[in-house]
């Protein structure tokens, strides 16, 4: 019996470790495409099991600004973002030319957005609107790194800024694009 306890609790204790693994390597390969559009060295967190399992926030990506106005060195993105950011390579945007995606591929598709728009809150950038103006112009960058052809990047783009079928994402206020500034899509 102690010898079956130890098999599973090292079996489960492996499994953990092989897990937090990965997620140190999907980190990784996040904050370097972040770093890139924040012009400087950033971290991305995501949850681990426990923490993705008590996850309340709600927000698709978040970056912590102090009182002088400037961003924390990481950002901290939902179980759900990163679960789609890591399996982003697997999604089939020639749904985009055909004209029937589904919310599989926009949720897909905003992850990339997410990913964008917090990197350039970790450039300085505060005001949602201009943070988006900026997002905007680079979700393809984002898909792109992570595996996603550059067409369909580009499509994909495209087709997050016009898209108006799923009304829960459109944007809020604060987040339209400010005067003089370029969707990137134009």
């Amino acid at each position: 019996v102690i010898a079956v306890l130890l098999v599973v609790v090292g079996g489960v204790a492996a499994l953990g470790f092989a897990r937090h693994e990965e997620r140190v390597r999907e980190q990784d390969q996040l904050a370097a495409i972040a770093s890139d559009l924040a012009g400087r060295t950033v971290a991305v967190r995501c949850p681990n099991l426990l923490a993705s399992l008590v996850d309340v926030r709600g927000e698709a990506g978040r970056v912590q600004f102090d009182e002088s106005g400037r961003p924390a060195n990481h950002t901290e993105l939902s179980p759900q973002t990163c679960k789609a950011l890591r399996h982003l390579d697997g999604v089939d945007f020639t749904c985009i030319d055909r004209g029937d995606c589904g919310f599989k591929e926009f949720a897909a598709g905003w992850a990339a957005h997410t990913l964008a728009h917090e990197a350039f809150h970790l450039r300085g950038f505060q005001d949602e609107g201009v943070t988006e103006c900026y997002a905007l112009q680079n979700t393809a960058f984002v898909a792109e790194r992570l595996g996603v052809p550059t067409h369909a990047a580009q499509n994909l783009q495209a087709w997050l800024y016009t898209t108006r079928q799923f009304g829960e994402f459109d944007l809020h206020l604060e987040y339209f694009i400010p005067k003089g500034m370029n969707s990137g899509v134009s």
